[in-house]
């Protein structure tokens, strides 16, 4: 989210004013996915490390002791939440299970709002770490929760996924190799990865539908200082999973194995656990939010009338690392690589309906024009919307550029409390920042006929001379992918926007949440230099 302009904020998990009668934009604000990141893809290292080790055997319910344990959230030194972890033993039709419970719960800001996340996943297994099933929940007021089912039967996985208040059902092939993280956590409860050493482990995590590698890599013990400010050495290990491997979390334990703290780098921020008492962790945060939406702008040089821009060359360098591979390339962008670690990159503003010259056209996938869970372009308020929006217009180039103007004018609640919601429930409400405009026109082209998608990128704030996380809509359109923003509804997106990667928010295709999150730990190490500007 960004705040920019001369007037109004805006919103989306960016903020912007009106473009327009005050110009503007709103951005998207990193903090969201951050937010989801942190809770999802941080994994829970509670009791320790191994060395390779086969899997553990199926244990009676006895040999299995209830355990409760609590963390403190830390961004930088600010508290902004808690995590609880539960484990308790039964019986099932005969046979021991274990039944695990997380709770994860965060309050930060954006934008001077404060935005709660509170994310619960309850797995059943048996006690050789096989999954029965499990309910993962997200909650984020004022929009509704998000709650995805998972049922194992025989190879496949029934999915059960309600988004916006809309339910949808599906399966999908099941590897019984997976284990659970409360697996994990026995399997290392009695051993140690000793410095140098690896362990790879097979999950799943269930928010993003996905299987996912965690690999956790011993490390020398380090000193660290408590937060009653007392000096220990600790045991050191690194965690890893494949949905984004650049994100390391180090976890310190005791001569017990027991964990004592956590840190992990995202968007140059710090995000730290402690394990605490139910007192502490519980205990009322001070007021004092962490403003990530602030934190998270890149500054870079002043580019006059933005919003006006037909070409820029930017400078674009990320530490350690290749920006081209988080930089998309296409009608609209360009990259010449200069060193390992940096870029130029050309952006072109595109208009509805018209194609350059020596353009190459594609053919579209159907999946790009059907309905998924958070693109409900077959639920009937999207669809009275969308033909309330076209008016007059029968073109598809015309009923675009249309239903861009109409979402800029209509979605005017706008608020920065909510991270995601789906179409169907921005339709409903008419509220929310740029997440939800985007999501709003993607489903209302597709009701149309025309292939949509989400853009997550970068969108320059003049107010701040910097880049914000912005999201926006692209329409297939005479053999093209067309840039349309919702937000300023201009007919036109100027060259202030840069695209990092499109998404149809289809988990069963692979590209949903899950393919922004790499992005987004680079975030904190990129740089960008406006070399060249056109208007």
């Amino acid at each position: 989210m960004v705040a920019t302009g001369h007037g109004n904020w805006e919103l989306e998990v960016m903020a912007v004013s009106r473009f327009g009668r005050s110009s503007g934009r709103r951005v998207l604000d990193w903090s969201c996915l951050f937010l989801v990141a942190s809770c999802m893809l941080v994994v829970p290292v509670r009791e320790g490390a191994c060395q390779t080790q086969s899997p553990q055997q199926d244990k009676s319910s006895a040999e299995i002791k209830s355990t409760e344990e609590w963390q403190s959230m830390y961004l930088g030194k600010t508290r902004v939440g808690y995590l609880r972890s539960v484990t308790t033993p039964e019986m099932l039709e005969g046979r021991p299970v274990i039944r695990s419970r997380s709770e994860t719960a965060m309050t930060i800001a954006r934008f001077g709002q404060k935005v709660k996340l509170r994310v619960v996943m309850e797995s059943l297994e048996t006690t050789g770490g096989e999954w029965l099933s499990f309910v993962s929940t997200m909650e984020n007021p004022p929009s509704l929760s998000t709650r995805t089912e998972g049922r194992v039967e025989g190879d496949e996985l029934v999915l059960i996924s309600t988004v916006g208040g809309k339910t949808s059902t599906r399966r999908q092939p099941w590897d019984r190799a997976l284990k659970s993280p409360a697996w994990q956590d026995r399997l290392l409860r009695d051993t140690v990865i000793e410095p140098g050493s690896e362990v790879k482990l097979e999950s799943f995590e269930p928010q993003f539908a996905r299987p996912m590698t965690v690999t956790l890599k011993g490390l020398p013990a380090e000193e660290v200082t408590l937060l009653d400010g007392t000096r220990r050495k600790l045991g050191k290990i690194a965690v890893t999973q494949s949905l984004d491997p650049r994100t390391v979390q180090y976890s310190y334990f005791d001569d017990g194995h027991k964990t004592i703290k956590t840190q992990t780098s995202m968007l140059g921020t710090e995000m730290i656990t402690w394990t605490v008492s139910r007192e502490e962790a519980l205990r009322e945060l001070s007021g004092e939010d962490v403003d990530l939406a602030i934190a998270t702008l890149i500054k870079t040089a002043k580019i006059e009338k933005s919003l006006e821009t037909r070409r820029v060359v930017y400078r674009v360098k990320v530490a350690g690392e290749d920006p081209a591979q988080f930089l998309a390339e296409g009608p609209t962008q360009k990259i010449r690589r200069i060193d390992p670690e940096t870029v130029e990159l050309e952006v072109v503003s595109l208009k509805p309906g018209i194609v350059p010259d020596g353009l190459e056209l594609e053919e579209v996938a159907a999946r790009w024009s059907q309905p998924n869970k958070f693109l409900q372009s077959d639920d009937p308020l999207v669809v009275e919307l969308a033909k309330k929006g076209v008016g007059s217009a029968n073109s598809p180039v015309d009923q675009a550029v249309a239903l861009e103007r109409w979402v800029r004018d209509n979605v005017k609640d706008k608020n920065f409390s909510t991270l995601m919601a789906s179409a169907a429930e921005v339709a409903e409400k008419l509220s929310g920042d740029c997440t939800e405009h985007a999501c709003l026109l993607a489903a209302m082209l597709r009701s149309r006929g025309v292939p949509a998608r989400v853009v997550v990128g970068l969108m320059y704030v003049p107010r701040d001379s910097a880049f914000g996380g912005h999201m926006w809509t692209e329409a297939f359109l005479n053999g093209v992918w067309v840039p349309l923003d919702g937000v300023l509804g201009q007919g036109r997106v100027g060259a202030d926007h840069i695209k990092f990667l499109a998404s149809g928010l289809d988990d069963e295709a692979g590209d949903g949440f899950a393919a922004f999150v790499p992005v987004v730990s680079a975030l904190g190490q990129m740089k960008i230099e406006v070399l060249e500007v056109e208007h």
